[in-house]
This record gives structure tokens, sequence and C-alpha cells, in this order.
């Protein structure tokens, strides 16, 4: 978000980025055996800053718990989008928690490399990138995207009604332009209620930051479902936001015992080499 107010510099531009889907561990070898107890971080770095861009990040003593049925990491990131200008990088760097710390094994310790496409003329389509080591498969799922904004899902809030107790939630959001498939998972509540701050109503999301195609749209999705069976919904509905490069907009999900509202903050991508550019003019 940091050209949603103010003045626009002249390097924050629409670019190419590089949206990450899913990160999951598609088998354990060796000897593990489901369920494991993860925990360490998975992250990116591209040419605009060279710190790490987290997408998982666990302490040992906040691991989450993966079983051979849902293996899916609770991604918390990227904190900004991934922006495609080189090579981005990815780095896993996963343990598995044993009885006491002298017993933990890694899981994964890996780096690759994404390069920039050569042409984008062609439509976007997902990438699932397999890293194999001694203890497992890990698979990254993620696409290139060429002309593209960053959306932040700055606030989901109950404003009219309660959320109730025995429904667990979930907030997913899509892109709606020439990727025609692939969720982005911001909220899943999993066998439990909906984490809501008390006082003022707000969904607290798990990730927050979607890259969004010019002339394309962001689409957002609040459903709830049965605790019990996940399968049950009881209430869903959607939201969509035109893009914008700047500025915020909102928008309100109406679920029946309560209405959402949806905040998402615009802004256009910071690259490395315009920036140098600005410097030097």
């Amino acid at each position: 978000m940091c050209y949603t107010k103010g003045p626009i510099p002249a390097y924050a531009i629409t670019d190419h980025a590089l949206q990450i889907f899913v990160v999951q561990v598609l088998e354990v070898k060796d000897d593990l055996e489901w369920p494991l107890h993860v925990y360490g971080w998975v992250a990116t770095r591209d040419s605009v800053d060279p710190k790490r861009n987290l997408l998982f990040n666990r302490t040992r003593d906040n691991c989450q718990v993966l079983t051979q049925e849902d293996s899916y990491l609770q991604l918390t990131g990227p904190s900004r989008a991934v922006v495609l200008i080189d090579l981005v990088t990815f780095q896993v760097e996963l343990k598995v928690k044993g009885d006491k710390e002298s017993e933990d094994k890694f899981l994964s310790l890996k780096v690759f490399e994404y390069k920039t496409p050569t042409s984008y003329r062609d439509k976007p389509y997902l990438n699932h990138t397999c890293c194999s080591s001694k203890r497992s498969t890990i698979e990254v799922t993620y696409a290139a995207f060429d002309e593209t904004v960053e959306a932040t899902v700055a606030r989901v809030q109950v404003i009219n009604g309660s959320w109730p107790d025995h429904l667990r939630g979930l907030v997913v959001c899509r892109t709606t332009s020439s990727l025609d498939k692939g969720d982005i998972l911001l909220l899943d509540s999993r066998d439990g209620g909906m984490p809501i701050t008390c006082d003022v109503g707000a969904i607290e999301l798990s990730r927050r930051v979607v890259s969004v195609e010019v002339r394309g749209q962001l689409s957002v999705d609040v459903v709830a479902s049965r605790i019990d069976d996940k399968s049950d919904v009881v209430a869903k509905d959607r939201v969509v936001f035109r893009y914008r490069i700047c500025g915020s907009n909102h928008g309100i999900c109406d679920l029946g015992f309560c209405k959402v509202e949806i905040t998402v903050s615009w802004s256009l991508l910071a690259t490395l080499r315009d920036m140098m550019g600005s410097h030097t003019e």
C-alpha cells in the first residue's frame, strides 16, 4: 500500500508480478509420518528489495499441524507484491517438530528461481514447481501476470448483525482477468469459529496482498459453513472490485445473519530500476 494515498512518484508504475497461490506438502519420505508439526519459513526475494518477502513463517512453539488430507501451508504473505523484473528466488526452510528440539528434523531446505518469461503474449497459466528432498516433496503454485497493480484487502469487518459461534469462516479471492482459475485463500478458520475482534467486529485475515491485472477485477467471497462439516455451506456472498491505481473502495457481502464490509486499498508498484533512475535525474 505504498502509494494508496498522496502524490504518486514517477517510478511507481504497473509492472509484471508473480502471484503465489498455494504451497503444499505433497508427500513425506524417509522416517517421517503424518501428521506433521511444521515450523520454519517460505519466502521470495525479488529485485525491488533483497529482504525476504515471507509467505509462511512459524516458530517452533506455533507449529501448523499438517495431515495427509490437509497438507497446505497456511500462508500469511506476501506482504507486498512479488515484482517480476529479473529473477524471483524462492527459499524454503521448514522443519518438523520432535518430542524435543534435538529431535527436530528438516522437512525441506531448498532454493529455486523463477525467470521472467520472454513473452507475455500468451495467457497466464498456473505453474507448479515441485521441490523434492530426502524427507518430502513440496509443491509451490504460482502464475506470472503482465501489467499489474497491488491490491491489499485492508479490512474485513462485520458491520451489521453477528457471526454465529458454531460457523466456520472462509474468505477467498480471485483475480477475474486472463487467468480463468486459481483461488487465493485469505482466511480459513478451519475447525474453529471466525476470528473476530469483539469490540470492532474486524475479521483477522491470514494474508492480504494480491496482484491484480490492469483492466481486471478482484472478487472476494465470504463463506460460512458448519464447523463439523465444511461442505455444508450455510451462507455465501461475493463482492467484485474493478482495479484502480490508487485509493480505496468498499463492498458489502450480505450473509443474511450479518453483513460484512470489505475494504480494498490499491497501489502501483515500485521497481528498483525506476527508483534508481529517479535519483540520477
